[in-house]
């Protein structure tokens, strides 16, 4: 559990990072464009393609909090051997999405490397931008996987305790 406390950690703070870099970066854009006629070009660039980064592990730790929306109404409704099947489904099914994602944005990168695309304004190479499609999504992979577990666990401690059916005899 050590190294996925680490990644907890990792995570939370690369966010907090990328979060309070964006909030100066836009607050000196403003300040400098108000009080002057300059702007710094590439600072949208930037911004929207840390927002990417953001994003993507923002989902990522959501997944991990179990805090994505979600439509319970009917599975909540359902035995509990029933909502492990459901909750077996719901994993899979996301764990089949996020390696599509992960396939399609290593096949991005890819192109991108090939290409030699840049940002406009920056002249970055794209392809480090764009990273962040499959390297979340694989990360989204390994939340997927570790929340249907939790919920695995929690439904059966949950489950109500079957007792034998034994007639108790009273004098």
């Amino acid at each position: 559990m050590g190294m996925l406390r680490f990644l907890d950690k990792a995570e939370e703070w690369t966010c907090a990072v990328m979060l309070f870099f964006m909030a100066i970066l836009a607050f000196i854009n403003v300040i400098v464009r108000y009080l002057t006629t300059f702007s710094f070009s590439f600072s949208e660039e930037l911004l929207v393609n840390l927002f990417v980064w953001i994003t993507m592990l923002g989902a990522s730790i959501a997944t991990r909090k179990g805090a994505l929306l979600g439509v319970t109404f009917l599975v909540d409704r359902l035995p509990t051997g029933l909502k492990k099947v459901a909750s077996l489904a719901v994993t899979l099914c996301g764990v089949i999405l996020f390696l599509l994602l992960t396939f399609h944005g290593v096949d991005m990168v890819r192109s991108e490397y090939r290409s030699g695309m840049t940002t406009y304004s920056m002249a970055l190479p794209m392809w480090i931008f764009g990273l962040a499609v499959p390297v979340c999504a694989f990360l989204l992979i390994a939340r997927t996987i570790q929340r249907g577990v939790d919920e695995w666990k929690t439904l059966s401690l949950n489950a109500p305790k079957v007792e034998p059916d034994v007639e108790v005899k009273t004098k």
